[in-house]
């Protein structure tokens, strides 16, 4: 029987193709393997692509695929999918922290031996770095279960233990500060540059990128994190600080002009230092000092989830707890 291309869940209304692979150790049992695309022609070309790579080659496989085998395929199948270089280097870090079980075949690995492989360097990571590598190879076991089924569990959790990330506190600038540093910019192209992460909460390199092109209709056009688009309402503070630029502009970027605006502009001090992603962290600060709801907060900050804002900005709601009461109970 060959392999061959079908939608399992069309009933459902799911439009994914998937390779369907007769397991040639089994009579009668059929493995799945999603494409990840609902075009048919991409989806054939994707599964002559992974034939060719054997990547549905199942004869004895789990019995014989040593992990090293195993993190070969996991590579060519996030290539496929046109995973960027940077993140397959990211990735290859990790699965380099239990290299030493390559040899090992798959189903004869232990929780025990990927918590050693893992910890014996996890410990000297930093709890972030150690939380992202710890979740990439929990990607990669499920790609071993799914996928290539060749593993009866995802195994991380249970072997690799959890690390807390420590709450950092950040600094921000109120907005009147952010007044005084923007009337401090040493250039009329470099004041709109910051207003956009002032008053838009931009990260450095979507402010960057901003042309005029991407405002309309009242709204910032901007491709962010993950290539992902947005559109960001235009405040009228910000939208005066667009008029004020009467001319196209194209984007340069230098920390050192900012430093020495907000050294300027608050000659009494602040604490922290003045960065970029200052601003950008004060828009968020500053809309929850305003009592803008944080669910809001969390859609114009483009969070990934309403966790990540309240670990971002908990402390400010924390120093307002005092302020909260006594509004309402005067």
């Amino acid at each position: 029987m060959a392999i061959t291309l079908v939608q399992k869940n069309k009933s459902k209304g799911i439009l994914t193709w998937y390779a369907r692979v007769p397991d040639p150790n089994t009579k009668g049992k059929t493995h799945f393997f999603s494409l990840g695309t609902i075009s048919k022609s991409d989806a054939k070309l994707l599964m002559q692509q992974r034939i060719k790579e054997g990547a549905y080659d199942l004869k004895d496989k789990a019995e014989t695929m040593t992990l090293a085998e195993a993190a070969i395929k996991f590579e060519q199948y996030e290539r496929s999918k046109g995973t960027k270089p940077r993140s397959i280097d990211t990735m290859l870090q990790a699965l380099s922290m239990i290299k030493p079980l390559f040899g090992k075949r798959v189903r004869d690995i232990t929780n025990k031996e990927i918590s050693e492989a893992f910890m014996a360097s996890g410990n000297s990571l930093s709890p972030i770095t150690y939380r992202n590598r710890k979740n990439i190879l929990s990607t990669f076991f499920n790609y071993l279960v799914d996928i290539l089924e060749v593993f009866p569990h995802n195994p991380i959790r249970k072997a690799i233990p959890r690390r807390k990330i420590p709450k950092k506190k950040r600094d921000f600038w109120t907005s009147e500060q952010i007044d005084r540093i923007i009337a401090k910019a040493p250039h009329p192209r470099i004041r709109l540059l910051w207003s956009f992460m002032a008053f838009a909460g931009l990260r450095v390199s979507e402010a960057k990128a901003m042309r005029p092109e991407a405002i309309y209709d009242g709204h910032i056009h901007v491709k962010g994190k993950g290539d992902k688009e947005a559109t960001i309402p235009i405040c009228p503070r910000l939208q005066r600080e667009i008029d004020r630029y009467d001319r196209a502009w194209k984007f340069t970027f230098s920390e050192e002009p900012l430093r020495k605006a907000a050294a300027k502009a608050i000659p009494e001090g602040f604490p922290g230092k003045a960065h970029a992603h200052r601003f950008r962290h004060s828009f968020g600060s500053n809309l929850i000092r305003a009592g803008v709801n944080i669910k809001i907060v969390q859609t114009l900050m483009r969070h990934e989830s309403i966790t990540l804002t309240l670990d971002t900005y908990g402390h400010i709601l924390d120093t307002d707890c005092e302020k909260a009461i006594c509004k309402v109970y005067k």
